[in-house]
């Protein structure tokens, strides 16, 4: 009987159907006895690599996403470039004013679409899908880890993290950058003054709340989670929110979101940093900041006789912009007071 081994094996997520499935394959024949593919022999080593993906890839991928929490909060135009684009261009439509119409007059058309642009015309942002990331190891005894399921998990549990952390350090970065600032009173923490100012600019750049993200620090999170003081009292768990037919349906785990302010869904993340004058915070809208993968968290493998053991590659590209600007607020930073 002729059997096929695989050397190689290249798989990719798929939105379409929610799962990784295969790109690519490197295989050779194989007539010999399956039960000679001992210890040593082709099974333990070269076509070993093409069990990796298919073990691996769902769980990292998995563990990319719970960790990668704002990615969930802002607007996702990965479909448009998937596998076969470099950058996008996102118009920026900006709010006209309405016409009187006076009675036995003709209505005044917009014509000046000329060179300067003006308040009322379509501008495009550019989102550059430049970002290539990778996180790349070498196991020697490939075939130990994948005999033990919890093995498996701590290592795509480090893969998918490792993605997730880099690509929240590049949203943060972008959403560091809002035009419009609140100051807060006291650094890292919101007294329920700072919690109105929030809401009163939001409601003066015609803003609903209900709309908006508000994305903090872990000391910002400790303190709106205390329960005894600042605004911990206005703050509603996430998992106490009614999904479905569960009175805790455990919504969260979906969004990321670890709870509601005034409708405000409340994200944490590391990469928001802390003290001094940085900004510790920031809420929006989804449209305030897009982001786009042409090549979502991909899994490759490979055995490598010269160091005798298995390569495991995770990568993906993407791309972060923010598109508020001084004609188009969108959101706010909390800057800190000292």
């Amino acid at each position: 009987m002729i059997n096929r081994i695989y050397t190689e094996v290249v798989w990719q997520w798929d939105d379409s159907l929610g799962q990784m499935v295969e790109v690519s394959s490197q295989s050779e024949s194989y007539s010999g006895e399956m039960a000679l593919c001992a210890a040593g022999d082709l099974l333990d080593t070269t076509s070993l690599g093409g069990f990796i993906p298919d073990l691996w890839s769902d769980a990292i991928y998995s563990f990319f996403m719970q960790t990668n929490k704002l990615r969930g909060s802002v607007s996702d135009y990965s479909a448009l470039v998937k596998n076969k684009g470099d950058s996008i261009n996102i118009p920026a439509i900006l709010m006209q004013t309405a016409q009187a119409k006076a009675a036995s007059t003709a209505v005044t058309w917009d014509t000046n679409k000329g060179s300067t642009p003006q308040p009322h015309d379509v501008t495009a942002v550019n989102l550059p899908i430049t970002s290539h990331i990778y996180q790349a190891e070498i196991f020697e005894d490939i075939a130990t880890i994948q005999a033990q399921y919890e093995l498996i998990s701590k290592y795509a549990k480090m893969f998918g993290e490792s993605l997730a952390r880099k690509v929240e350090t590049d949203l943060w970065a972008e959403l560091d950058g809002f035009q419009t600032t609140v100051t807060l009173t006291a650094d890292d923490a919101m007294a329920t003054g700072d919690l109105e100012s929030i809401l009163a600019t939001l409601y003066n750049l015609d803003i609903d709340p209900n709309r908006c993200s508000m994305a903090v620090n872990h000391l910002l999170l400790a303190d709106i989670l205390n329960p005894t003081a600042g605004i911990g009292s206005y703050f509603v768990r996430q998992d106490a929110i009614p999904s479905g037919t569960n009175a805790a349906g455990g919504s969260h785990v979906s969004t990321g979101a670890v709870g509601l302010i005034y409708g405000m869904n409340v994200f944490f993340s590391q990469a928001i940093s802390t003290a001094g004058t940085n900004r510790s915070g920031a809420v929006y809208v989804p449209e305030a900041c897009a982001f786009a993968a042409s090549q979502d968290v991909r899994l490759q493998s490979q055995y490598d006789v010269d160091y005798l053991g298995t390569k495991v590659i995770a990568d993906m590209i993407y791309g972060v912009k923010l598109l508020d600007s001084s004609t188009n607020l969108m959101g706010l930073n909390f800057v800190n007071a000292s």
